[in-house]
């Protein structure tokens, strides 16, 4: 490394120390670098010593990428940088018992399935599973939501006013109380805990203060209020601070991420600080630039800036719109194959983007009929695998014997003839006794149990406690194949023709903990918490030569060749709905802007006159994308495409807007293929309709994918025309 690698913007981002600075960096221009060089200057002057500097980023992949960079050009591994997660939980393992004494160090990190678990369980508890309008899904987003704004259970329960929001608030904390009856903690509370910890204690507060004197945060504009809280109160003191992020390629907002933290809470909060912009582009072409500024531009909400590239003039973009779905997905196998062919790229150089997962499934088609290798980002995550499941609850029992979600998973698994009544029966004895499920089995005896039954649980309650004896014995490859064999798992797939994928899976994962073993040394606790804290990026490998298949939202961050964006119509991207605001509107725009950025040298976008959602030709007409409407059209080519394969479209084709026009008060009044809205769920279509009169129900598929059915007596649906 040296300071003569950067250019004049990038080096002043990088000598600016003892001021808080914000750094204001455009898609390709080098936001990494700047960090990562950054962080060397600092070592390298000897203004901070490797063990005073926290860089924080938002994936595992990234905080890899800068660790390795940073320890090729210093010979020093001391420099802490982490997600935002993974620090909280090593926050939170030396100190949770300060905060509460209820939790213990070795608490288990829940994720999204496991989430669901517990709210599936408390709604059961509390009867009510029978109240559609309280869908674990739906709930777990409300959770989610109270804890991104450190609302308290108390305070959800004073702002209820209707009988729903009374029976939120009963979920939201009978939710709560399971996971500190279980150890267990949220990701929400990996942010969470650690601000309650470092304001209810000036000791802990001072500790972290002096510990982490610089700070370096990557993607600035995707935290959300509790991260820019942490992050101020660690740099409250000595407000050695540099963020960098941009505030065009701000797509998080529906999962709390707040854009005002770059463009204005930071000044606020640290009025003295200096403002760099990184303008200079060094992986697009300026027609793909342009072209992305061209509709980005058009929000108001954001700081004004515009990319130049190093990389000249290049092709314009190609706008291609085609008859159906399936014409367009044979659009780009062809654009594909012919690109291959003239400008000599490899699978891996293209991507197809797309708004919704739901899309993937007719270019997946046409890709396995063309025979393009082509994988996923998104589908069934490795950690998520059943086969993966189960041994990792195997695990996560041994390191917290008070997680009930885990035990509830493999204590008849392998069978063991522990059926749900025998369950059932200790779940009502740990009530009784207050204990945890866990500790319940050792009163097997106690309970009238056949003695088969009572001999395996008696064995498998010893046995899980002998491997908790051995986590800090074992290194977790030896804990991990001994215990495999302890419980006849990996035989139990392996005997099994059938099973032969969950067993290689297996065979998987035991190579992951030797790799995780071998390069850091850590435990078992350790390894576990590492992979709940993987994303889909994470898992994504770049080095398998094939087409990339993902949405715009896990494309961020990434670069290819080429880049097909798909679906670009009004009402699918942008992903607009009858009562969204102008600021979800500036976030699709923000979200268009990430798409074409993403892309190197050529950038095809796609749309289609008639779209199939699970077998059912939607029934609107064809709007082309508002962003078509605003992009630069001296930087697109619009290319015909006719593909044999497209069956003959019937309809018009003309476009009108989308408007309710009543709400239906007869029964009787809907058929297969009406466009409804629905209060909580948004807009849909209608695909299955049964019964008459009061007992009309319909089948609704909701933007997303999501199916409901409801009675059309109390959905209060409304139909668009």
């Amino acid at each position: 490394m040296k300071l003569s690698d950067l250019n004049a913007q990038q080096l002043k981002a990088v000598q600016t120390v003892n001021k808080p600075v914000l750094v204001f960096a455009g898609a390709g221009s080098g936001k990494t670098r700047v960090l990562t060089y950054k962080v060397w200057h600092l070592i390298k002057e000897k203004l901070f010593k490797p063990q005073n500097i926290l860089a924080l980023t938002f994936t595992n992949k990234a905080a890899s990428e800068m660790k390795s960079r940073i320890q090729q050009s210093i010979s020093s591994n001391g420099v802490n940088v982490g997600t935002f997660h993974s620090v909280g939980a090593r926050m939170m393992r030396n100190h949770i018992s300060l905060l509460d004494e209820n939790f213990n160090s070795n608490f288990t990190i829940y994720d999204t399935v496991d989430q669901k678990s517990v709210i599936k369980e408390v709604l059961e508890e509390l009867n009510l599973s029978e109240f559609k309008e309280l869908s674990v899904g739906f709930l777990k987003v409300q959770i989610d939501q109270f804890k991104n704004s450190d609302m308290t259970v108390e305070l959800v329960e004073k702002k209820a006013q209707t009988f729903e929001d009374e029976k939120i608030a009963e979920v939201y904390k009978g939710y709560n109380d399971k996971l500190k009856s279980n150890n267990a903690l949220d990701f929400n509370d990996l942010i969470i805990f650690p601000i309650r910890l470092l304001k209810q204690n000036k000791k802990i507060l001072k500790y972290y203060q002096d510990l982490w004197q610089y700070i370096l945060v990557d993607e600035f504009q995707d935290t959300n209020s509790p991260q820019f809280e942490i992050v101020s109160l660690l740099a409250q003191k000595h407000k050695n601070i540099t963020v960098v992020g941009d505030d065009d390629q701000s797509i998080y907002g529906w999962r709390g991420a707040n854009i005002d933290n770059i463009l204005t809470n930071f000044q606020d909060t640290f009025p003295k600080k200096i403002e760099i912009k990184l303008e200079k582009n060094y992986r697009s072409t300026q027609r793909i630039l342009d072209g992305a500024w061209s509709v980005v531009s058009n929000n108001k909400n954001r700081a004004e800036k515009k990319l130049y590239a190093t990389k000249g003039e290049g092709e314009k973009i190609s706008l291609i719109s085609t008859g159906s779905d399936e014409e367009e997905s044979n659009a780009i196998c062809d654009a594909i194959k012919s690109e291959i062919k003239i400008n000599k790229n490899t699978f891996k150089d293209f991507a197809v983007l797309y708004r919704t997962n739901a899309q993937s499934r007719s270019i997946e088609q046409a890709m396995v009929k063309e025979g393009l290798p082509y994988n996923i980002v998104g589908g069934t995550k490795f950690y998520d695998r059943k086969e993966i499941k189960d041994v990792l609850a195997y695990l996560t029992l041994v390191s917290n014997n008070n997680d009930d979600i885990a035990l509830k998973r493999i204590i008849n698994f392998p069978v063991r003839g522990i059926g749900e009544k025998s369950i059932n029966m200790f779940v009502d004895l740990a009530s009784k006794k207050k204990i945890s499920l866990f500790e319940s089995l050792k009163f097997c005896r106690d309970m009238k149990l056949r003695g088969k039954q009572q001999d395996s649980i008696e064995n498998f309650h010893a046995s899980i406690l002998k491997f908790s004896g051995l986590i800090e014995k074992l290194d977790p490859k030896e804990l991990v194949r001994a215990l495999l064999e302890e419980f006849n798992i990996e035989n139990y797939y392996k005997n099994n023709p059938v099973e032969q994928d969950r067993y290689d899976n297996i065979q998987e994962l035991k190579q992951t903990v030797d790799k995780f073993s071998d390069q850091t040394g850590g435990n078992l606790n350790d390894f576990l918490q590492e992979i709940s804290l993987f994303t889909d990026i994470d898992e994504w490998d770049d080095k398998n030569n094939t087409i990339t298949l993902m949405t715009v939202h896990a494309a961020k961050g990434l670069e290819f060749s080429t880049v097909f964006v798909s679906g670009l119509e009004q009402g699918l991207f942008p992903l607009i709905r009858i009562d969204d605001t102008e600021d979800q509107m500036e976030e699709e725009r923000r979200l268009f802007y990430v798409a074409v950025t993403r892309a190197m040298d050529r950038v095809y976008l796609l749309n289609a006159k008639y779209r199939r959602r699970f077998g059912a030709v939607n029934s609107t007409s064809f709007v082309q994308s508002d962003f078509l409407n605003e992009i630069d059209e001296n930087v697109v080519k619009v290319k015909s495409y006719k593909s044999v394969y497209t069956r003959r479209v019937v309809g018009t084709g003309s476009s009108k807007k989308i408007e309710i026009s009543r709400t239906v008060t007869e029964f009787d009044d809907f058929q297969i293929g009406d466009q409804v809205q629905h209060n909580l769920f948004g807009v849909g279509t209608i695909l299955v309709l049964t019964g008459s009169g009061e007992n009309q129900k319909v089948g609704v598929e909701f933007d997303g994918g999501l199916r409901k059915k409801l009675i059309v007596k109390y959905a209060r649906l409304k139909k668009i025309d």
